[in-house]
């Protein structure tokens, strides 16, 4: 069998260019209070790649860098760092401090470090990097957060989206062995989307970062669209856009062609046998990739079979 890793990174880094301010007020209140938010953050993926060039690690890192305004109108940058392993790091601080002073060497601008621990470990606690010698000292302290200090009632009753995030960690550090489990939880936590009243464009958002964050099998992947399908049909909602990264992955057209029935078949229940046939006629990739994302939204069997007569090749006279 093989081996379903976790995808930490993209849904961190996805969640926090989203919602990059609830970011800040989830974890850092105090530091949130100090922004001036009527001016827009300035995303520096490029400063950040320069400033993380000679980083030669293969360790899961997810990292964004923000060019802020405090109400003073002071101009900082703030450097997030999310540590996900699920063991002490030693290189941690350093790093940390290196990022700091590299931001400050490039750039000469003021910069705040964050740091995010997402690891199991209840005593290792880094916050801060020095060295010196006598009463010549360099010191780093760096502002951190340790994910599994959070308590579940208390996530369960904020209306911060992160919360919901932090949740999705959680479950699956503690489910890495448990896949069985772990659909159970990613369902659970899917559906409270719905029960916190969310609107669609945060529901759609949030799903996507906890599915990329809680990977499934196939088959377990398949059983909880299923139950995605069952529920938004039985309160009269049109249907979510769950999966749709998750298939193109894949890469082949004739995967792609039989997951563009099979969801089809989740959705509506039989699929006539010539819209089967010319869906397997279909060859461009480009158009099989908009015919599996249009299977999220479409509405009708009548539709999507229109839909797939338009991509069909044009027989030449």
């Amino acid at each position: 069998m093989n081996q379903i890793t976790a995808n930490y990174d993209q849904a961190w880094k996805g969640a926090i260019e989203k919602y990059f301010p609830e970011f800040i007020n989830f974890f850092y209140p105090q530091i949130y209070q100090q922004i001036d938010w009527s001016k827009t953050p300035i995303s520096l993926d490029k400063e950040l790649e320069q400033i993380t060039a000679t980083s030669n690690t293969e360790k899961r890192y997810a990292d964004k860098l923000y060019q802020v305004w405090l109400l003073d109108n002071t101009e900082i940058w703030i450097l997030i760092h999310i540590e996900v392993q699920s063991q002490y790091d030693e290189e941690f601080s350093q790093r940390m401090y290196i990022y700091n002073y590299r931001s400050f060497d490039l750039y000469h601008k003021p910069v705040v470090s964050l740091a995010i621990l997402g690891d199991e470990s209840k005593t290792w606690r880094p916050n801060s990097y020095q060295y010196g010698l006598g009463k010549s000292e360099v010191v780093c302290k760096f502002d951190t957060v340790k994910l599994i200090d959070y308590k579940w009632e208390e996530l369960e009753q904020s209306s911060n989206l992160f919360a919901i995030l932090v949740m999705a960690h959680l479950k699956t550090k503690t489910t890495t062995n448990k896949l069985a489990d772990r659909e159970q939880w990613k369902w659970t936590l899917i559906r409270s989307l719905y029960e916190r009243g969310l609107n669609r464009y945060d529901i759609e958002n949030l799903f996507r970062f906890i599915d990329k964050m809680m990977s499934l099998s196939q088959e377990l992947q398949q059983k909880l669209l299923t139950k995605i399908t069952e529920y938004e049909k039985e309160r009269e909602m049109p249907f979510l856009t769950p999966t749709e990264e998750i298939f193109l992955e894949r890469g082949e057209k004739k995967g792609r062609k039989q997951d563009i029935i099979k969801l089809l078949q989740v959705k509506f229940g039989d699929v006539p046998e010539i819209l089967s046939k010319n869906i397997q006629n279909v060859d461009d990739i480009t158009a099989l990739e908009e015919l599996l994302i249009s299977t999220m939204t479409i509405t009708s069997l009548a539709e999507f079979t229109n839909l797939v007569n338009s991509k069909l090749p044009r027989s030449e006279d």
